[in-house]
């Protein structure tokens, strides 16, 4: 199998790309606010067509520096199952972001940020824990809301480092989501995202849905549980993902 799937789609551009709210992938355009710290956990499990399992942990600290500016970063801990019989763990690529504020939404304009993203070679490339290079991604986010839904759109490139493999090329990313609020309190979501395939020579590109559920358990703690299905052969078969999301 092609070097783990291209190190499982360079580690699924590291469970989900940088931070959405739980559990999304695809980006919103909130911000933290000056002073606020968050933190994201969460718990995901995934099983690929070849038969290999993958069950990360993901624990994500977010900082607000300004208003319109937060700091965080993305500690994946990753478990594979190989169909081989091995099963290595550890620390995998860790991603540090910046996301700004750029326009409030208003009546008819949506608001809108931007998210720079470093992914570093920390994690253990023989292993198939890590790439083995630091990754670049920038991305552009939109959200708007409309009633009682929130829409979210972004669009991203990633420029992938090509040290270890230069089969690989560089990855365009896109993903929409919608936040349906059915009470205060409990929200359902759905979302379609994907990216090309890191692998030049591939011919199928990642393309995945989701659909979920988010409940505010109180003012500074919000649960959620979603199910992914994958839509081509190069995504995970399917997944599911849970965990929480605090205001500190």
């Amino acid at each position: 199998m092609k070097r783990y799937t291209s190190v499982l789609i360079l580690a699924l551009m590291i469970i989900t790309p940088a931070l959405a709210y739980r559990p999304l992938g695809t980006e919103d355009a909130g911000v933290a606010g000056k002073g606020v710290v968050q933190t994201e956990v969460g718990f995901d499990y995934l099983k690929w067509n070849d038969g290999k399992i993958e069950r990360n942990l993901l624990w994500a600290p977010i900082y607000g520096l300004t208003d319109n500016l937060e700091v965080s970063a993305e500690i994946p801990y990753l478990f594979h199952a190989n169909p081989d019989g091995t099963s290595p763990s550890g620390v995998g690529d860790i991603n540090l972001v910046v996301k700004g504020l750029l326009a409030d939404e208003n009546e008819k304009s949506p608001a809108v940020a931007v998210k720079g993203v470093v992914k570093l070679d920390n994690g253990d490339y023989g292993s198939g824990l890590g790439s083995g290079d630091k990754d670049y991604s920038l991305f552009a986010v939109a959200s708007k809301t409309l009633g009682r839904y929130m829409v979210h759109a972004q669009v991203g490139y990633t420029r992938v480092g090509k040290a270890q493999n230069a089969a690989l090329r560089d990855i365009p990313l896109y993903g929409l989501a919608f936040d349906y609020s059915l009470t205060d309190a409990f929200h359902l979501l759905a979302e379609i995202n994907g990216n090309r395939h890191p692998d030049s020579a591939a011919t199928d590109d990642p393309r995945n849905w989701l659909m979920g559920i988010t409940y505010k358990l109180s003012d500074k703690i919000i649960l959620d549980l979603a199910g992914r299905g994958g839509l081509t052969k190069a995504s995970p078969d399917w997944s599911l993902t849970t965990g929480l999301s605090a205001t500190l």
